[in-house]
């Protein structure tokens, strides 16, 4: 099997792929081929800090994932409260409904963060919009915490639309 270098090709001094030997920076991962020392020590220092910044937004993703799985938990809780004290059937199954969602949506947000997250933002949404329908009064109850939920939602949906591979 011949190589590119057996063909006469040059190849990157970084991922090793083919380059035209004229480049001065690969074509694949921006490598400075004609660069100097500190052109190299630029290219390097710009993955570690890009490396970094994904690093941050995995954690924001994980904290949003984390609230959704919290989401989930707070929803039967409330479901089987609610079934206990008012003996409401219907109550449960929608609680267990929404429930069974956001624990979809936070396992899903493995593969598409961006996607799930959004999908959870509004389903919580929808549901304050609808109980401050039924209930006006809904809407001031745990407003702290709404806006606790929402803000951990949105840093995660932020971080999310912000890698590469949030699709």
């Amino acid at each position: 099997m011949e190589t590119a270098e057996t063909l006469g090709e040059l190849t990157c001094t970084h991922c090793e792929l083919p380059i035209i030997e004229n480049t001065a920076f690969c074509p694949e991962c921006g490598y400075p081929e004609k660069g100097d020392e500190q052109d190299v020590a630029k290219f390097y220092a710009k993955r570690v800090m890009a490396k970094n910044k994904n690093m941050d937004a995995e954690e924001k993703i994980k904290s949003a994932r984390n609230t959704l799985f919290v989401m989930a938990g707070l929803v039967m809780l409330f479901g089987f409260f609610s079934f206990f004290v008012n003996d409401d059937y219907v109550t449960l199954i929608i609680n267990f409904i929404i429930c069974c969602i956001y624990l979809l949506l936070g396992g899903w947000s493995k593969e598409k963060p961006l996607i799930a997250l959004l999908l959870g933002l509004l389903l919580y949404i929808t549901t304050i919009i609808i109980s401050a329908i039924i209930e006006p009064s809904s809407l001031i109850k745990g407003i702290l915490w709404k806006i606790i939920i929402i803000g951990y939602l949105g840093k995660g949906i932020y971080s999310a639309s912000s890698t590469k591979d949030s699709n």
